[in-house]
């Protein structure tokens, strides 16, 4: 099933050409996608999980978590987190009927949305461990941000092992922490990986954008 969503996902991405303006538009997007598809029992969005229902769970200062879609199919979930990180571009819209442009908003600071992915990523873990009928989820994060395609020129950056570049390959048990004492590791915990990852950005339709589904 795993499976069928990735497909379903890349499928859904390759369909899209017009622009999302923020992360809530490929959300609905996607779960509109995954009604329509009749695949799955129950397509479910801003999932509510109380975080005292996990133990240590490694982000004290969030009482309560929301998944950006949970699918269940057969008594087993599915947790699909979305990232949507831009820079600034001038893209066309329509305002109540009209053709307007409006700008995509910037938000800089690569070294967050690098640790966010990879936060994503073991909260979908944490999640499996956890919850007897949760299977592996999924996480996506689409950006316009050619920046995250390229590696770290100094290996002494801060947030080089959070890095998200292309071709980037995490093995089972990896330990991605910060490099050094950085005020931006406050509240950001190093992470241990269950799996192994194979970072693959692949383009999409809109102009710009590309995506990791992992």
């Amino acid at each position: 099933m795993r499976q069928q969503i990735l497909n379903q996902i890349v499928y859904a991405l390759g369909q899209r050409n017009d622009f999302f303006i923020r992360e809530q538009d490929i959300q609905l997007y996607l779960a509109n996608h995954f009604i329509n598809s009749h695949l799955f029992d129950n397509v479910f969005i801003e999932y509510h999980v109380p975080n005292n229902l996990i133990v240590n769970y490694p982000w004290p200062d969030s009482n309560n978590i929301y998944i950006d879609i949970v699918l269940e199919k057969n008594g087993r979930f599915y947790p699909v987190e979305i990232k949507y990180k831009t820079v600034a571009q001038v893209i066309p819209s329509m305002v109540f009927g009209q053709n307007a442009n409006v700008i995509l908003g910037h938000h800089g600071a690569q070294n967050i949305g690098c640790y966010d992915f990879w936060k994503d990523i073991k909260r979908i873990e944490i999640f499996e461990q956890t919850f007897q009928y949760v299977e592996r989820g999924v996480v996506l994060f689409v950006s316009n941000d050619l920046t995250y395609q390229n590696a770290t020129l100094n290996p002494n950056v801060g947030y080089t092992k959070f890095s998200i570049h292309h071709g980037r390959v995490i093995p089972v048990n990896s330990i991605l922490n910060w490099n050094g004492n950085l005020a931006v590791a406050n509240g950001r915990p190093k992470l241990i990986t269950n799996y192994a990852y194979i970072i693959n950005w692949k383009p999409m339709l809109i102009p710009q954008h590309h995506f990791i589904l992992t």
